[in-house]
């Protein structure tokens, strides 16, 4: 059982010899705990962004972006890594502004409303990432194959069939959106339902 735990139980039990806590000490308890999780999903945004960002440059330091630009697709990827940061700093804002909020809350009805928005928004992050990444990859895939010299110039005895392009789309997209499924699940899903248990003992203290 956890400090919260405890401080709770002692508040309702109102026993003779303890310390008395009040409505307001169990309410700044939880508002604590609840800033402290918004804090660290801010503090993670921001590094997952520095990782996505130290992983573009160490792929051109390599001679992958020459790479790409040979299959012409520089000016895709050039695109598409300005989507994913744009991405990335809208919802690192959005966080911190959560953060300010719930920091500054003053009633238990408000805070209840910022946990949920709070939640609601990281959701929106996974999804958004999800959606991006797995378009990303299919434009990527129909790129190549259709546009890029270096698939439309090959014989006809070199071109795969059509139907292990199109397994191999839907492998590679299986991977990845299952292993980004897996890291925002271990990393944010945890902070998250932080954050529902800490709504569930505010509306018992509502109650």
């Amino acid at each position: 059982m956890d400090e919260l735990e405890l401080l709770k139980k002692d508040w309702k039990s109102r026993e003779h010899g303890l310390p008395k806590l009040s409505y307001t000490e169990i309410y700044q308890m939880i508002l604590k705990k609840s800033s402290s999780i918004v804090r660290w999903i801010f503090i993670i945004s921001i590094l997952e962004f520095l990782l996505w960002a130290s992983l573009d440059i160490i792929f051109k330091l390599n001679g992958m972006q020459a790479k790409v630009e040979k299959v012409d697709m520089g000016s895709f990827s050039f695109i598409a890594s300005i989507a994913s940061y744009c991405i990335l700093i809208y919802f690192i804002t959005r966080f911190y502004l959560n953060y300010k909020k719930i920091k500054a809350t003053d009633s238990t009805r408000v805070l209840m409303e910022n946990i949920i928005k709070t939640r609601r928004t990281v959701k929106q992050y996974i999804w958004v990432n999800i959606g991006f990444f797995t378009l990303t990859i299919l434009a990527t895939m129909a790129y190549m194959v259709f546009f890029t010299d270096e698939f439309q110039n090959r014989s006809i005895e070199e071109q795969a069939p059509i139907w292990l392009v199109v397994a191999t789309t839907i492998f590679i997209i299986a991977v990845f959106v299952g292993f980004i499924i897996l890291f925002y699940r271990v990393v944010y899903g945890i902070l998250t339902r932080r954050l529902k248990k800490n709504y569930k003992e505010l509306e018992k203290l509502e109650v």
